[in-house]
């Protein structure tokens, strides 16, 4: 089967000597980021070459300077397609040097008889002159492990030695930047950006339509309106509200380089679901034409 152009590729995490550990969250900042009110004023910035309404100038954030670094470094992402910008500019921006350690077989020796010492030599060499450097020169260890063994007799005594040798991990090199380390809660996350692009979509919803569409309480058993409907509809109203202030706090957080953080933001820029509203239309017609160019190469 022929691989989707489209498709986020393993070997798309490694790219001119760095490396970027496999994470669905780089995906989620930049989609966070094409519905931040912040980066769209960057964006119009840039691409209008500083020339904005005087609307979008009054609503200029005073760390204004920041989002523009951050937009200068991560782009136009209404242009682009995940994949497109992920291979483009991915790996510069979040990978660190090297590659992920890894276990490396060196060279499998043939039962009986005598090996070739030149093969060997050269299976060695090979490892410390190429793929050790690849790997940013880790301590390792150089094993001959028996294959005619049990599984498990060959088990413990690797770990045996591991217990014996193995080493914390070298800290690595720091990216230009990194996903937040503490309080990642994933769904939290994919629940935000449900609420968030479902009410640029349909700005004329009320909010008890958003959290029901984006399932944000899942035991609502029905839509009658009875007294306990009501309390119903005004506590799922205040849930999805306050999932609603989370998403504009992560969009506007990525748009200052951190992400993904829920704390609020010492300035951000107010998020207009009807100004969103086109804009996600717009990106939607250019994304359907440029996967459609894609496929057809």
């Amino acid at each position: 089967m022929a691989k989707n152009p489209l498709s986020v590729l393993k070997s798309d995490f490694q790219k001119d000597g760095k490396f970027v550990e496999v994470h669905h969250l780089y995906r989620y900042w930049f989609n966070f980021l094409a519905l931040s009110p912040s980066y769209e004023l960057a964006r119009r910035y840039r691409t209008k070459k500083g020339c904005l309404t005087k609307a979008d100038k009054d609503r200029l954030p005073a760390d204004f300077e920041k989002v523009l670094k951050i937009y200068d470094a991560f782009g136009n992402v209404q242009k682009y397609l995940f994949k497109t910008w992920w291979v483009e500019r991915g790996v510069d921006l979040f990978g660190i040097e090297g590659a992920p350690s890894t276990t490396v077989p060196i060279y499998k020796f043939a039962g009986g008889g005598k090996s070739n010492k030149a093969d060997v030599n050269e299976a060695v060499v090979r490892y410390l002159d190429v793929t050790r450097p690849k790997l940013n020169w880790p301590p390792a260890l150089l094993l001959a492990i028996p294959i005619d063994s049990t599984r498990q007799k060959v088990l413990k005594e690797v770990k045996a030695l591991l217990d014996k040798h193995i080493q914390a991990p070298i800290a690595p090199t720091k990216p230009k930047y990194a996903l937040a380390s503490k309080g990642i809660h994933m769904q939290n996350i994919i629940d935000a950006m449900s609420v968030l692009y479902i009410r640029s979509a349909r700005p004329d919803w009320k909010l008890w339509q958003i959290g029901e569409e984006c399932k944000i309480k899942k035991d609502r058993k029905s839509r009658c309106i009875s007294s306990d409907a009501i309390v119903e509809l005004r506590a799922l109203e205040q849930m999805t509200s306050r999932k609603l202030k989370t998403a504009t706090y992560i969009a506007e957080n990525a748009a200052r380089g951190i992400f993904p953080s829920q704390s609020k933001p010492k300035h951000f820029v107010k998020f207009d679901p009807v100004e969103f509203h086109q804009i996600i239309s717009e990106n939607n017609a250019w994304t359907k034409k440029e996967k459609t160019r894609i496929l057809a190469l």
